[in-house]
């Protein structure tokens, strides 16, 4: 049998490969407009704050101060953070999706597994009803039988006696009467 074709991942994959133009336009539409030019300075001006105190403490010095960079530097910082905000939110929302259904995919298998668990206990059930009936058919042709008997043998019900520990039942039929003693099941001599 042949796998399936993973379509969900193929589109995922072709979500996140579309989402690195779609960042390159939004970058460049957003160094269109005068609005959006303050906002993508400031955003740089945060990241260059952010990676020079991250760059100088990880070298072991303390930060007195960073010096901002200047209008030009920063408003590329910031188109440049804008663009990979949205290639990594693209691709975690791909990442999600893909996790939700498979999730969903997991709960289906389980509650086909349950549904077939339940219809084999059912079936289980309805079979071992089918034996009991059976069972009390029989007893009740042994009883037929044996009040027929040209030996005289009667049919005693077997009794359930349970020990002392409770660890095992042992049943035995009372056949004092009659044949019984010829009969090597028949429980005499234990």
């Amino acid at each position: 049998m042949a796998a399936a074709l993973p379509v969900t991942k193929l589109a995922g994959l072709l979500i996140k490969t579309l989402a690195k133009p779609m960042s390159k336009r939004i970058k460049h539409e957003a160094n269109r407009s005068p609005h959006t030019i303050k906002m993508l300075q400031a955003i740089g001006q945060a990241t260059h704050q952010v990676t020079s105190r991250l760059t100088i403490w990880s070298a072991g010095y303390k930060v007195r101060s960073v010096k901002p960079c200047d209008a030009e530097e920063a408003q590329k910082k910031g188109s440049e953070f804008l663009g990979e905000s949205i290639v990594f939110l693209v691709g975690g929302g791909v990442v999600v999706w893909e996790y939700k259904n498979s999730k969903e995919k997991e709960k289906k298998k389980e509650e086909k597994r349950l549904q077939e668990m339940r219809q084999t206990a059912e079936s289980l059930e309805q079979r071992l009803h089918a034996i009991d009936d059976r069972l009390i058919a029989l007893e009740k042709v042994v009883k037929d039988n044996t009040r027929h008997n040209i030996f005289h043998e009667r049919y005693v019900e077997p009794e359930v006696l349970r020990t002392n520990n409770n660890k095992k039942n042992d049943v035995r039929e009372n056949t004092t009467t009659g044949w019984g003693w010829l009969w090597p099941f028949s429980g005499r001599g234990q």
